[in-house]
Order: structure tokens, then sequence, then C-alpha cells
């Protein structure tokens, strides 16, 4: 499976040794339709047909994190602690990690890192429905979506597409919601101080 078609491949697996990093590494030559492949894995038990079909898959990987990256916002929140060391970004003062200075900020630590990564899978379970809603409710996305587009390129909604819809159903629903304080503060962030007619304009 080459990029999403199967074809015929030339393929050839070697271990050799290399130098910049002192060990063997197998080196996977491959000759497909779209010309020649030359994967190095450090993994000498790796099959190199599964090797080569992994790298054929990549786009799909940095598909992915584009879409978290740009559509749903996944790392543009920032969890931080005062209990982690501050590190340089230069490649040389880098070389020594440092480590937090007790057991109580071992755990402080620890509880940041645990919720950046609860972060980044929940904002991937929700570009995963924005998919699922995409593939069940295609025609009615594309029947409330009401920006113009010049051509649409295909019959399934993009998750932007299926996010601006969502989006404009959750507004309305809570411009229609009972008045509360909660609700009032959030009206009061997302459309200022007319926050009546704001709701009024945009859920119309």
């Amino acid at each position: 499976m080459i990029y999403g078609t199967i074809e015929e491949v030339s393929i050839l697996s070697v271990d050799l040794l290399w130098r910049p990093i002192g060990r063997t590494v197998r080196f996977v030559l491959a000759v497909s339709s779209r010309g020649p492949i030359v994967l190095m894995c450090t993994d000498l038990n790796q099959e190199p047909m599964v090797a080569l079909e992994l790298y054929c898959m990549r786009t799909r990987i940095e598909t992915t994190f584009d879409m978290l990256k740009n559509l749903m916002g996944t790392f543009h929140y920032r969890f931080w602690s005062k209990m982690m060391p501050r590190h340089s970004r230069k490649p040389e003062s880098n070389k020594l990690l440092k480590q937090p200075s007790s057991e109580a900020a071992l755990k402080k630590v620890k509880l940041c890192w645990d919720a950046c990564e609860r972060f980044v899978m929940m904002s991937a379970i929700a570009l995963g429905l924005l998919q699922i809603l995409s593939i069940k409710f295609k025609e009615s996305i594309w029947g409330h979506f009401d920006v113009y587009l010049r051509t649409q390129s295909r019959k399934l909604p993009s998750e932007r597409t299926v996010k601006y819809v969502i989006s404009r159903f959750l507004v309305r629903d809570l411009c229609r919601s009972a008045s509360s304080a909660i609700t009032q503060e959030i009206k009061g962030v997302f459309f200022g101080k007319n926050t009546g007619l704001e709701c009024k304009i945009r859920s119309g």
C-alpha cells in the first residue's frame, strides 16, 4: 500500500553500520511509481514492507497534527508550573536535563504533564467527533452550511466545515437558554456589552 494505492514495488533490506551513531541500522531501499525511497530504521527486527507502508502513512499523521494545531487549537494552551525547572532554548545548554528539586515538586510537575496529555487527548477526541459527524450527517451539515463556496470539492464536509456548523448551533442554543449568572458571563465574554443585540443577530 503506497500512499493509498496498492502497487508492485522493488524492495531491498540491508543492515549496515552507521558511523554517526556508532550502531547497526536497517536500510530499506524501495522503488515505487513515485520514485526511489531510502529509509533508515534502528529496529533491526522491523519488516521492510511494514516500514515502507508506515512511512507512506506519515501524511495522515502530519494532516492530523495540522488539524489539531490550526483547527482545534490543541497546542495554543500552555500548562506550566513554577516547580518545573527552566531550560535554555540553545542546544548546548540542554545537554544535562534538570530534575525537580524535591519529591513534592516532582508530583507537581507530573500533574502538569498529565494536564497537558489530557488536554491533547480531549482535542483529539473532539477532532474525531467532527469526523464522525461528517460521515454520519453529511447532508445535514451541508444543508446548514451558509458560507459561499466557489466549488464543492467533495461530498464529505471537512472538519472545518463541521466545526463551523456546530459552533453556530452552540451559539444559537446559548442565546436561547435560560438566563443565569454563568450564561451571562459566557455571553459577556463572547458578545461583549451588547449581549442581547448580538445574540438576536447570531441566532437569527
